[in-house]
C-alpha cells in the first residue's frame, strides 16, 4: 500500500510540475519562433512583469530587450504571446502591451481576448 502511495505521489509531482510551464526570463529564447508563434513567451511573460525588468526603460532599451514588437505606436508597443485557432478561425490571443509615456515605459499587462460565441 505503502509503494502505491509514493508512486502515486512522485508521478502527481511530476505532473504538475511539468504542467506549471512558468520559466525565468530569457532574451534569447524570448523571440524564438516562426514570427506567428512564440514558443517560450507564455511561459516566461509572468516573471518578466513580475520582475520588473521593463519598468522605467526607454524605447530603445525595451527594442533591445524584446525585439521588435509586433504592433507600436507613441503610447504602447504589443508583442504576441499565444493564439489559438478552431477550425482555421482565430478564438484566443494573449498579447503583452508595454505602455508608453515620452518614450519610457510606464506599466506593462498581458492582455486576453476571446472570440465572441455566436
Amino acid at each position: 500500500m505503502f509503494n502505491k502511495t509514493l508512486i502515486f505521489t512522485c508521478l502527481l509531482a511530476i505532473c504538475l510540475t511539468a504542467c506549471s510551464r512558468k520559466q525565468k526570463f530569457d532574451r534569447d529564447k524570448w523571440d524564438d519562433g516562426d514570427g506567428l508563434t512564440f514558443a517560450y513567451r507564455p511561459s516566461m511573460v509572468e516573471d518578466l512583469i513580475a520582475s520588473k525588468q521593463l519598468n522605467n526603460l526607454k524605447y530603445q532599451q525595451v527594442i533591445h530587450l524584446l525585439h521588435r514588437p509586433q504592433l507600436s505606436n507613441k503610447d504602447s508597443m504589443v508583442y504576441d504571446l499565444d493564439r489559438q485557432y478552431s477550425k482555421g478561425t482565430l478564438v484566443y490571443t494573449q498579447t503583452l502591451v508595454v505602455f508608453l509615456k515620452d518614450s519610457v515605459v510606464t506599466k506593462a499587462e498581458v492582455h486576453e481576448t476571446h472570440a465572441k460565441k455566436k
